[in-house]
């Protein structure tokens, strides 16, 4: 708890010396604004995968096709933002009647973490489970925000692109 106030702290702290610049201060709250919302995984890109991603692919399209938020960010303009992630590693432990392969149902447990977090130009900084700082760098046009997909699962989603939609 105390790496999470002290994060805390050193993200306010990065927020509060930004640049004086006009034009910088400007062209960082158009940005800032514009990640302000809630966004729903909606895919994710294989193309710069470096492992064998294809299971994990097959069942999070599934499961989003199915209508399932696997994973959502409400950034706030409070700078908070709320993870809410489902289990998708719990699915599939059975088989469909029709001996179609395994049945993938939206898993029912969800966890929620809250977190602070700053953007600068397409580095978004925020703080992590270990309690660090953490900075990725993201793509963001229009209602679409592109996260690498380590930041996700760092061992089996290396190399991919989590893809989301805001809603």
């Amino acid at each position: 708890m105390k790496l999470f106030y002290l994060g805390t702290f050193l993200l306010s702290i990065m927020l509060i010396s930004c640049s004086t610049d006009q034009e910088n201060e400007t062209e960082s709250t158009v940005e800032t604004s514009s990640l302000i919302g809630l966004w729903s995984f909606s895919e994710l890109d294989t193309d710069g995968a470096t492992g064998n991603v294809e299971l994990s692919n097959d069942i999070l399209t599934v499961l989003v096709a199915g209508g399932c938020d696997i994973l959502t960010y409400d950034f706030k303009s409070d700078m908070t933002v709320t993870a809410s992630v489902r289990d998708y590693t719990e699915t599939g432990n059975s088989v469909n009647d029709s001996g179609t392969g395994l049945l993938i149902e939206c898993p029912s447990d969800v966890v929620t973490t809250t977190s602070v977090w700053a953007l600068d130009g397409d580095q978004l900084s925020f703080i992590n489970s270990d309690g660090e700082i953490e900075t990725i760098t993201i793509e963001l046009d229009g209602d679409v925000l592109i996260i690498p997909g380590e930041v996700i699962n760092e061992d089996n989603l290396s190399g991919t692109d989590a893809i989301f939609t805001k809603q």
